[in-house]
């Protein structure tokens, strides 16, 4: 009997995590990679173990181990499939059967069936050991691929594409400039979608906000509708090329080092940027200064594993340990609402992107601020996360904290400060409402006329530019390409 080496379930077990990393390369820190692997091989080695001691042969034991591996990191994926589909479940009175009611128990039914088979063949699988083998090397190879071929380029790439119709801003005295804040709230909508969509009426924040003299341009649309292509439109003052919008790598370093901090970096500004649960990798190459939040913990939850945890046969469960794993995604956005409290006391004329994913899910807080409670989401465990109420405690938690940022950077700071506030898309699942934004100015010293109320993030940047410092850029129209 031949005997193969038994490495294809340590391999499926590393390849999912291997595959969302090489796909979400531009933002997540390769650190966050050594928690989930030493998670996933431990685990399938400890399964594996246990298998070989009840089955007695290594190639069956390996064999249902990377059936389990496959059917427990496909589940996210196949429930996600469905209900792209629009299949959402059934409701029988106040019940909601939900996809995931049948694809659950077919996945354990799978299982079993699986491993009853493979206990019960007086075949040896040294074959299929072998086949299998082979498989899982070409999956993990091709992810160790695509990973090294990001690196490389990363090296070897040429600045972004950025049009220049302007080199610089006019020169002058830089002893009075104002702070600059573009304040991203990720995925914050319209006052209108949000009393259309939810019926919640948030008129509170937006008189908050015109009460302190800022413009809200009440039917503002992004200019796209995901993060990825929003934000290096508006923070490059144009729309993408073809070359930009074919190249993710691009589109970061487009973000990272925008026109816009470029052009006031020429003008003795310090490029700050401070993270609310939004790390850009490679962004503290152009910055001054950079503010993330970093557990100190080594069981520390990232945005990486809630991706990743998504796809696997645990997402049902996760809402359970909210109160666990949900601190650091807390932590990390109330973070960002310190640190931004706290630019004011740089001496320094500041440029501060500032990206925070709030409402944006996860679901963290509730409307008070508190962490989410399990009980907040059972009655709705199995329909699409976006239909939750999380969302919407979210927006009402996240108002309160910037009337009470807005509030502190306005008194604090020696000149009055430039701010923009935006949402970077709206509520990216509802259909015809992906674009529409919270789109708000503060322009102190200068009349709001250059304003009006389909103004969109593509041409906010044309504007101040053209307030503060001379320049003649033509406004661009407002549109979603």
């Amino acid at each position: 009997m031949k005997k193969y080496l038994v490495i294809h379930p340590f391999l499926f077990a590393i390849f999912p995590v291997l595959f969302l990393f090489s796909y979400n390369i531009n933002e997540v820190p390769g650190t966050d990679l050594i928690l989930p692997l030493l998670i996933t091989i431990v685990g399938t080695l400890i399964t594996y173990l246990l298998l070989r001691l009840i089955i007695k042969n290594s190639n069956k034991a390996a064999i249902v181990t990377s059936i389990l591996l496959i059917l427990f990191f496909s589940y996210g994926r196949v429930r996600d499939a469905i209900f792209s589909l629009g299949i959402n479940g059934l409701d029988i009175g106040q019940l909601h059967i939900s996809p995931q009611f049948i694809l659950a128990p077919l996945w354990l039914a799978l299982f079993i069936v699986g491993t009853f088979f493979i206990i019960r063949a007086h075949s040896d699988f040294a074959t299929s050991t072998k086949f299998l083998n082979v498989v899982a090397i070409a999956l993990v190879a091709i992810s160790l691929i695509n990973i090294s071929i990001y690196e490389v380029r990363s090296l070897n790439r040429a600045p972004a594409e950025i049009k220049k119709e302007i080199t610089s801003l006019s020169s002058g005295n830089t002893n009075n400039l104002p702070d600059i804040y573009y304040i991203i709230l990720d995925g914050y909508p319209r006052q209108d979608t949000l009393r259309e969509v939810h019926g919640y009426d948030n008129s509170e924040f937006i008189q908050y906000l015109t009460s302190k003299g800022f413009y809200v341009a009440s039917q503002s649309r992004s200019n796209y509708p995901f993060t990825l292509l929003s934000l290096p439109s508006s923070l490059n003052m144009d729309y993408l090329t073809e070359n930009q919008l074919a190249s993710i790598e691009t589109r970061v370093e487009m973000i990272i080092n925008s026109r816009v901090s470029q052009l006031l970096k020429e003008k003795s500004y310090q490029y700050i940027y401070v993270g609310g649960g939004y790390d850009w990798k490679g962004i503290t190459n152009y910055t001054d200064g950079y503010f993330v939040y970093r557990s100190e913990s080594l069981f520390k939850k990232s945005d990486f594993m809630d991706s990743l945890a998504d796809t696997t046969a645990l997402s049902p469960f996760l809402i359970f340990f909210q109160g666990f794993f949900g601190d650091n995604d807390r932590k990390a956005r109330l973070y960002a609402f310190d640190k931004l409290a706290d630019i004011p006391d740089i001496e320094e004329p500041t440029f501060v992107y500032a990206h925070i994913l709030c409402p944006h899910r996860p679901f963290v807080f509730d409307r008070n601020g508190n962490p989410t409670k399990s009980s907040t989401y059972i009655r709705n465990l199995w329909q699409p996360i976006e239909e939750k109420e999380g969302y919407l405690d979210q927006v009402i938690f996240v108002s309160k904290k910037t009337e009470i940022l807005i509030d502190e950077i306005i008194s604090k700071s020696d000149v009055p400060p430039i701010i923009i506030l935006q949402g970077d898309h709206g509520m990216w699942w509802e259909k015809g409402k992906e674009t529409e934004i919270l789109n708000a100015y503060y322009l102190p010293g200068k009349d709001n006329q250059p304003l009006y109320e389909t103004v969109s993030p593509v041409n906010s940047f044309r504007i101040v530019f053209n307030l503060y410092f001379d320049t003649d850029y033509q406004l661009l129209r407002d549109e979603t390409p």
